[in-house]
């Protein structure tokens, strides 16, 4: 036995009478619901006597007892904790400390930011005075290898006029 499914259940009561019903088809619709109040009683008698039987309602009821036991305990191991964090000022030590932090880190940043200003005050200046340095070498350098070239023609000629007297 088994209930009847929705959607034919609302089928069957919403079908309209074509044409006027006979007292015969009211009495037979009368049986047939009459037959099916007493299956479904008896589909429900069955569903209690098992349930209670496989003693699963005082399972079912044993375990919501010792879940509702664990949240009580552990919500007054939560508010136990709160308080006692409450009580200690750990909180507001955390508060300040976490304002401290955030200071020195702004004044970090302060310094960061000035230093690189200076940065790049300085740079200017001191790529001027790289350029000066490089080309002071290369005036240097250029006068230096004048110089040299020069004593390699005079070594040249103090070696052919030797070379010529012998």
């Amino acid at each position: 036995m088994t209930l009847m499914e929705s959607e034919k259940r609302a089928e069957f009561f919403s079908e309209a009478p074509k044409n006027q019903m006979t007292a015969n088809d009211a009495i037979n619709k009368i049986q047939d619901i009459s037959r099916r109040i007493r299956e479904y009683s008896a589909i429900i008698r069955d569903t209690t006597k098992t349930l209670r039987e496989s003693g699963a309602i005082p399972e079912l009821a044993d375990a919501i007892r010792e879940i509702s036991s664990v949240v009580r305990d552990t919500a007054k191991d939560i508010h136990r904790t709160a308080t006692e964090l409450k009580e200690s000022g750990v909180t507001g030590e955390i508060a300040r400390s976490i304002e401290e932090t955030s200071k020195a880190t702004q004044d970090t940043i302060q310094t960061v930011k000035d230093t690189a200003n200076q940065i790049g005050e300085a740079a200017p200046q001191t790529s001027k005075a790289v350029r000066r340095g490089a080309e002071r070498v290369k005036e240097e350098s250029t006068h230096a290898a004048e110089k040299i070239k020069q004593g390699v023609e005079r070594v040249k000629q103090t070696v052919k006029d030797r070379a010529e007297h012998v």
